[in-house]
């Protein structure tokens, strides 16, 4: 399955190929009508029902693509967050983040203005995390919020390659 290969390897990457997810995002991939209909509470969440797949106006691989964003949600290792979120908001998803966690990468409220934009804050978060070799990166899937998760910088062009195959991007969070 080339045109879905690029999502399985997307899910090791930003995972560190955690077993659980990479079970959920096999199902997905390979059953992709199974996971829908178990999953079509998430998916009517979007907007996206039955009715829209059978008439052919949501394609099955935008089924993968969101269906791959709800499972590295459901396991701590990305969000979905609105664009119009406080800062406290932000610094708590970031702070959560399996990859935040794990790489101890820091967070502190001191070094954000709370009247800014969101995107200033993924700036911000990159300038403090360059030492350590990450980023804070968005995963492209056409709706207004944004999907963030920690992302080393090496990776980065790799997780947007990936993405591109697949008709997406994964970018910095502050240019999206």
């Amino acid at each position: 399955m080339p045109e879905q290969y690029p999502i399985i390897k997307i899910a090791e990457i930003i995972s560190n190929n955690d077993a659980d997810v990479m079970k959920d995002i096999n199902i997905c991939v390979n059953n992709t009508d199974t996971y829908f209909k178990d999953h079509a509470g998430d998916y009517d969440e979007r907007g996206i029902t039955a009715k829209d797949i059978e008439k052919g106006e949501v394609a099955k691989d935008e089924i993968i693509w969101l269906g791959m964003i709800d499972i590295l949600e459901k396991y701590g290792y990305v969000c979905e967050v609105d664009t119009s979120d406080f800062l406290e908001d932000f610094i708590d998803t970031v702070q959560d983040f399996n990859g935040t966690k794990t790489n101890n990468l820091p967070v502190n409220a001191d070094w954000f203005d709370e009247d800014a934009e969101i995107f200033e804050w993924c700036e911000v978060l990159d300038g403090n995390w360059a030492l350590e070799g990450y980023c804070i990166a968005d995963i492209g899937f056409g709706g207004d919020d944004l999907v963030l998760f920690p992302c080393l910088l090496e990776q980065l062009e790799e997780l947007d390659g990936y993405a591109r195959q697949a008709g997406y991007s994964i970018g910095y969070a502050k240019n999206a």
